[in-house]
């Protein structure tokens, strides 16, 4: 057995009000003043965290917006210097830790998240930007936070969409890391566990929403799936995704939501020992028809026409998704991941192909 391991560089601190020690995490990394980062939605339900901060609470930037577009990312890099800041809190999901990540990567900021949904991207050292349509992206360690805090009080008031299409996207962060390029036998048990955990809290989430142990089964989920993007990378799934999201204005979590069967089944020939895990862990006779199964058992979006799609997009998001998957166990063939958005496109039972 040969393999490499790079620890994820990030403490977490797991547990129910968790929230509610952030200034002691602070002052651990040396902080002194803190800007924090959230959306409009969100500053009423984290006062009583601000609050604790006391004095060392210098200014509140509430813009986060999906896909983190330039111009708000670049703003909120202004207020912080502006302030004076030197530790930047990013309370939310992905779109307000982009924030965080844009801000350390221009910085030596300290970084710490407050994670409310179970994206995971915390703890992974890849960013993104809305840019003229296009989500760009990079790879660089300094945007893993240095401290992660997982409440899950602070996520009982996601609503079922969220909670099930944002834990999609964690799954499919599990998933993928089964076949990517950097993957081991330690990411395979992240990805494992994170795929027991999500399968397993979302729906018990989503029919009871103030259940803690069922949120905190899905933020320990979303968790791990950062681990496993940081020690295993992406392929496919996630570029494609992010095309959607960028030139197509398509929500991340819906767009994985919609696609994770499809890229699978993409995969599944390529990747027999990964999908085997997957049938394995999920209790399916299939893995693309497992997942499919799950996301139609969870109610997220089915198909790209019902998120805005026409299907004279489809040759465009094909193009750009060859053009950006550096690394995929498949080849990425113009013509099949034509196929692949089809049937995407029109939501069918997903077959490998």
């Amino acid at each position: 057995m040969r393999f490499e391991y790079n620890p994820v560089p990030s403490r977490a601190v797991f547990g129910e009000n968790a929230a509610l020690h952030l200034k002691e995490e602070v002052l651990a990394l040396g902080g002194t003043r803190v800007m924090i980062a959230c959306s409009t939605g969100m500053v009423e339900r984290i006062s009583h965290i601000i609050q604790k901060l006391g004095d060392l609470c210098v200014v509140v930037y509430d813009g986060a917006k999906p896909h983190c577009p330039e111009a708000v990312a670049m703003t909120a890099l202004d207020i912080y210097n502006r302030n004076k800041a030197d530790c930047i809190v990013a309370i939310g999901g992905g779109s307000t830790i982009g924030i965080g990540k844009a801000i350390a990567l221009r910085t030596n900021a300290k970084f710490i998240v407050v994670a409310t949904t179970p994206c995971g991207s915390e703890s992974t050292p890849i960013y993104g930007m809305l840019i003229d349509q296009e989500k760009k992206t990079g790879r660089d360690n300094k945007v893993i936070a240095k401290t992660s805090i997982y409440d899950p009080v602070l996520t009982t008031s996601m609503s079922a969409h969220h909670t099930a299409t944002i834990g999609m996207n964690s799954l499919a962060h599990c998933v993928e890391a089964l076949y990517g390029k950097s993957k081991s036998p330690l990411s395979d048990q992240f990805a494992i566990l994170g795929i027991k955990a999500l399968i397993e809290g979302i729906p018990a989430s989503i029919n009871n929403p103030n259940d803690l142990n069922a949120r905190g089964q899905v933020l320990y989920g979303g968790m791990l799936s950062g681990y496993c993007v940081t020690l295993a990378g992406i392929a496919i799934h996630h570029k494609l995704c992010h095309v959607l999201g960028g030139h197509h204005g398509i929500a991340h979590g819906d767009s994985n939501s919609v696609i994770l069967p499809y890229a699978v089944a993409y995969n599944e020939s390529a990747a027999p020992e990964a999908m085997n895990a997957i049938k394995t862990t999920m209790g399916s006779s299939s893995a693309c028809g497992g997942i499919y199964d799950f996301a139609r058992k969870i109610g997220v979006p089915s198909n790209l026409m019902d998120l805005g799609m026409s299907e004279a997009d489809l040759d465009r998001a094909a193009q750009e998704t060859v053009q950006t998957t550096p690394y995929n166990p498949r080849k990425v063939d113009i013509n099949l991941v034509r196929e692949m958005l089809q049937q995407a496109f029109e939501g069918k039972r997903p077959v490998p192909f």
